[in-house]
C-alpha cells in the first residue's frame, strides 16, 4: 500500500491527508484504460448507494481528514481513456446538519483546490433516495458542480455531485481532459442513495 500511496501523492501532487487529493490521485490510478463506455449499475451495499459506472470499478479505502473530521473514505472508480469516474463515500462522526454541511462544503472546496480550479456552474440539487428495489422514497440535499482547472500540469474539467444524508456523505466525480458532458450526465444522474 505504501507504493500506491507514493504513486497517488506523486501524481496528484497533493498532501496525502487531504481527502480530495486522495480521491483525485486514486482516480488517476484506479481502473484500466477502456476504449469505450460499458455502462453498468453497481450497488455499494455498505456505502448505501447505487451508481452507474462506465466500466468495472476498482475500490480503495483509506483514512482521511475531511474538513477537520477524521474518517475513512471508500472510493470506487473506473476510467475511460484519460477520464476518471469515481464515487467516494464516508461515514461521518455524527448525524447532524452541521456535520453534513461541513462534509459537503469540505469535499466541494477541496476538489476545486486539487485542480487549482474555478467553478463554471453550481446548483443545489435533490439527490434521489431509493429502497432496496430501486424505487424512489425521497431525496437528500446536495450540490452539483462543473469546474475547470489543471492537474499534473494539464487542463482538466470536472463534473461533480456532493450529497449527505444522516451520518453519511458521498461525492461522485468525473475528472479529466475535456470530459464528455453527456457521459458525465449519465454518471451523475445514475447516482442514488439507498436506505
Amino acid at each position: 500500500m505504501s507504493l500506491l500511496r507514493a504513486q497517488i501523492s506523486r501524481i496528484a501532487g497533493m498532501r496525502w491527508t487531504s481527502a480530495p487529493a486522495f480521491v483525485l490521485g486514486a482516480a488517476l490510478l484506479l481502473g484500466g484504460c477502456s476504449p469505450s463506455y460499458d455502462w453498468r449499475e453497481i450497488r455499494a451495499e455498505d456505502d448505501h448507494y447505487l451508481a452507474m459506472m462506465p466500466g468495472k470499478p476498482d475500490a480503495l479505502t483509506l483514512p482521511i481528514d475531511l474538513a477537520g473530521m477524521k474518517v475513512s473514505m471508500t472510493m470506487r472508480g473506473a476510467r475511460v481513456g484519460d477520464v476518471a469516474f469515481t464515487v467516494a463515500a464516508t461515514v461521518l462522526p455524527e448525524d447532524s446538519p452541521t456535520a453534513r454541511q461541513q462534509a459537503i462544503d469540505g469535499m466541494r472546496t477541496a476538489m476545486l483546490r486539487n485542480i487549482a480550479g474555478r467553478e463554471v456552474a453550481a446548483e443545489a440539487v435533490a439527490v434521489p433516495v431509493v429502497d432496496a428495489i430501486g424505487q424512489a422514497t425521497g431525496s437528500a440535499p446536495g450540490w452539483r458542480m462543473e469546474a475547470a482547472g489543471t492537474a499534473a500540469g494539464n487542463e482538466v474539467g470536472m463534473h461533480a455531485l456532493f450529497a449527505a444524508r444522516e451520518d453519511r456523505a458521498w461525492q461522485a466525480v468525473v475528472v479529466g481532459p475535456a470530459p464528455d458532458r453527456e457521459q458525465a450526465r449519465t454518471f451523475l444522474d445514475g447516482f442514488r442513495i439507498t436506505r
